[in-house]
Order: C-alpha cells, then structure tokens, then sequence
C-alpha cells in the first residue's frame, strides 16, 4: 500500500482536503506521523527517529457513534494537528481508556492511548537520500549504520554469520553485497543494531552477529556510477 504524504494539518482548508480524499490515511511530515479519520475515531501514530526499534506511540480519539466530537475537538484546536498534540502528551492516562474533556474542548469523547504493534511502520523522513555520518552516534542504530554502509565509509568488511552445528554453510563465507546489506538494515522487522569492539564495529540482526568493519568517519570520495 502506498501512502501519500502531506507537509502538514494546520488550517481547516488541509483539514478538508485530508477529509475528501478517497482514504483519509496519510503520513505528516511536521509534525511526524500517521493519520488515520477513515471512521468516527480520529488515530494519530507517532513516528519517531528510533521507530525502528521501538513501538510508536498511538493515540484514538473519538465517538463510536459521530464523527461531531472529533470535528468539535480539531475546530477547538484551532485546526492545528500540533495543539492537538500537544494537548495529547500533557495529558495523564491512568488507564488504557479514560473519557474526558481534552483540552476542556469537548466532553463526549473517548481518548485512548497505546503502542501500535505495526513495526514495519517508518517514517517517510528515514527513506530519503542518506547523508554520510560524520560523528559517531549515541547509539548505533539501522539509520547510523545504513549511512555508513551507503557512503562506504569503512574498510575490513567480514561477514560474521556463524555456521550452525555440524554444518559448514556460511563458514568463511564473504560478505554480503552492499545492496543486500542496506536491504536488511532498512527492514524494521530485523531490528539491527552495531557495538564497536577493540575497534571493530559489529552489526547485529536481532541477537545474531552478522558483519563487521571498520567504520571511517570521514567525508566519502565521489565514486563513478555503476554503469548498468
């Protein structure tokens, strides 16, 4: 499924337009997230950076018998997805379900807050043109790895797949191709992760060892384009 992507929602002309289209389900770029209004409940999924390897935070609102309580609350909020927002994280849940005044706009609505399950679910922002890195991060997530493995900004490539007992299968095998490298680090589903060690960064699917090199954070040399 492809889902189109809107700059934002903060005026009620974006609100409308959002609203007339065939399936009122899009990402927003600022502030990052998924909104779904395609029923009487208005979900908002949070996208944040690590949405990799965290569950994003989801909140519904709404009635389960008209849509006026949620069109009522976006009016209060001066049609800004932001204010909304912003009225949602000050909020103090006791419960997973718990009605409410939100933002002392409207009574008859039901507010909810959960994780989503759908961890597939990336931000469009993460999919765009990878810069090289140029600091070493935090925590070495997909995003970091992926814009060193992009950039090739490292050396001593080793593939660090272990045979499985009384097999030789990956023994001494080479390193997977970038492509396929960039293929399983941008798969939330593999949920990879790197730890340097005596120098050497290591990259993990899961709980699995997978490669290994020496990263070089340093501004890439321009390569020729691979001719096809």
């Amino acid at each position: 499924m492809i889902i189109p992507v809107l700059q934002q929602l903060n005026s009620r002309d974006q609100w409308m337009a959002f609203c007339r289209r065939e399936l009122p389900y899009c990402f927003i770029e600022s502030p990052e997230c998924l909104v779904d209004f395609q029923t009487t409940f208005l979900k908002i999924t949070l996208l944040p950076k690590n949405t990799l390897i965290h569950d994003a935070v989801k909140y519904s609102l709404g009635s389960r018998t008209s849509m006026e309580p949620v069109w009522r609350l976006i009016k209060g909020c001066n049609w800004d997805l932001n204010a909304i927002l912003t009225g949602l994280e000050q909020m103090a849940f006791d419960s997973n379900v718990r009605d409410n005044s939100l933002l002392k706009v409207h009574t008859d609505l039901s507010v909810r807050k959960y994780f989503s399950r759908e961890r597939c679910l990336v931000s469009p922002n993460t999919l765009g043109l990878l810069e090289p890195l140029m600091a070493q991060p935090d925590i070495w997530d997909a995003q970091s790895l992926a814009k060193l493995i992009s950039h090739q900004q490292f050396s001593s490539l080793q593939n660090e797949v272990k045979a499985l007992p009384g097999s030789k299968q990956n023994a001494g095998a080479p390193p997977p191709s970038i492509s396929t490298i960039m293929m399983i680090l941008l798969d939330p589903v593999e949920q990879c992760i790197g730890q340097v060690h005596k120098g050497r960064l290591h990259i993990f699917r899961g709980k699995q060892p997978f490669i290994s090199f020496i990263p070089k954070l340093a501004w890439p040399k321009p390569r020729l384009k691979t001719s096809s």
